[in-house]
């Protein structure tokens, strides 16, 4: 019940008619306890047929994707609900369910609901329930579904980053075993021709003395493995949300595995923060995704120095790998690791996050350009990302990653979700 007044005008009702009898009392009795009585069965014939129903369109959405849900809602009792009410515990951040609909007896109700992701993370939709009551307020019926779904809301990628990867050396001669999609400088034999092949790759002596057009086969390049290491400690960020130190260098990171990953490296990342992660590299989409779920959950709030992870890793990469580093920080203490690291045949480069425009740090002792001329000094490559460059996460295209399909005569449109967000 609403409200216990109901039950208190009852008792009164029933008192007045059994100490003071009267044609009246007894009038009111008999239809208000009908009206309750009507009322609870409404509300009986609702609670047992109204269902609610929800499912994600997309699992696999980032930061300026179209995160959407489908709703639908199912009258089936005999009586219409006048008004049923979601209401939602969800987190995830800007996606608010606040709807209220009218169902007529045996209807069914969709409708989708949708937002635009800005923020990574990991979130959970639902604990959910439904709300809905009788015409005249006296009852109201709680449908409860407890059941969460994870969601991880993933960096985004930027398909252009002014940053080379390292190339580092693949240890041995051994040829790979896989082929390239691409053009690379190992050719690993000949082939037939085939319609989609470019016709620079066709090989014109293998191609004279089979008389069939032939085309080349390029092997995977002989660079060593990539390894990105972003420094997480706390107390060197810069600036919060989306314009601070910590979210330009997930997204600088997001983006050097994704052009890695399309060049065939093998990738790895290593994240020091609160809880360090590390993931060895290794190649393909697969590994795209737990890079990306590993910088979706990253968080600057580490204590570990950058000069104890350069440590950490060098025990931890082989000779002929390549590291970028990624950090805000402006102090030097860390250089002799990094110089220990190159020593070790590990091919290092250096991203820098530049503390004079993500705060007011001079440009003297401190500041990141000083700090890249040090890098210069000792041959390590580097380079200085500055805030705003990489753009925010929120202008990012919502339709990135998206293929619409019109239906020829119908005028209806198809849209299905590229999980790789070409």
């Amino acid at each position: 019940m609403v409200s216990r007044l109901p039950i208190f005008l009852l008792l009164l009702l029933l008192a007045l008619a059994i100490f003071l009898p009267d044609r009246v009392w007894n009038i009111l009795l008999v239809g208000f306890g009908g009206l309750v009585g009507i009322a609870y069965g409404w509300v009986r014939l609702l609670a047992n047929g109204v269902r609610g129903s929800r499912s994600l369109r997309f699992g696999w959405v980032a930061v300026g994707d179209r995160l959407s849900e489908q709703f639908e809602l199912r009258n089936g009792s005999g009586l219409p609900a006048l008004w049923v009410e979601i209401a939602d515990e969800s987190n995830v951040p800007g996606y608010e369910i606040a709807v209220v609909r009218s169902l007529g007896h045996n209807q069914v109700n969709q409708w989708r609901q949708s937002t635009i992701c800005l923020q990574r993370g990991q979130f959970h939709l639902g604990p959910w329930q439904l709300l809905c009551g009788d015409p005249f307020g006296l009852f109201q019926v709680t449908i409860p579904y407890p059941g969460t779904e994870e969601i991880i809301i993933h960096p985004p990628i930027h398909s252009q980053i002014p940053v080379p990867l390292p190339a580092g050396q693949g240890s041995g001669r051994v040829r790979a075993r896989e082929r390239a999609w691409q053009a690379t400088i190992n050719a690993g034999g000949v082939r037939e021709y085939r319609p989609a092949d470019p016709m620079h790759w066709i090989h014109w002596p293998t191609t004279a003395h089979r008389g069939a057009l032939s085309v080349r086969q390029f092997d995977l390049d002989a660079a060593g493995p990539v390894w990105v290491i972003l420094d997480l400690q706390a107390s060197v960020q810069l600036d919060q949300g989306a314009e601070g130190t910590e979210e330009q260098a997930i997204l600088v990171a997001a983006a050097l595995v994704a052009q890695g990953l399309a060049n065939n490296r093998s990738v790895g990342l290593a994240t020091y923060a609160r809880e360090p992660q590390l993931i060895p590299p290794a190649r393909g989409k697969n590994q795209q995704w737990k890079v990306l779920r590993a910088l979706a959950l990253a968080k600057a709030d580490g204590e570990i120095k950058l000069a104890a992870a350069l440590h950490d890793l060098s025990q931890v990469a082989r000779r002929g790998s390549a590291a970028v580093i990624i950090t805000p920080s402006g102090e030097a203490s860390w250089m002799p690791d990094l110089l220990d690291l190159a020593g070790r045949g590990i091919s290092c480069s250096v991203i820098l996050l530049d503390r004079v425009s993500f705060s007011d740090v001079s440009e003297g002792e401190g500041s990141s350009e000083g700090l890249r001329k040090n890098l210069q000094r000792y041959g390590v490559s580097s380079h200085i990302i500055r805030q705003g460059e990489f753009g925010r996460p929120e202008e990012q295209a919502d339709r990135r990653g998206f293929w619409e399909f019109k239906v020829t005569g119908t005028g209806k449109v198809i849209t299905l979700k590229d999980p790789f967000n070409r």
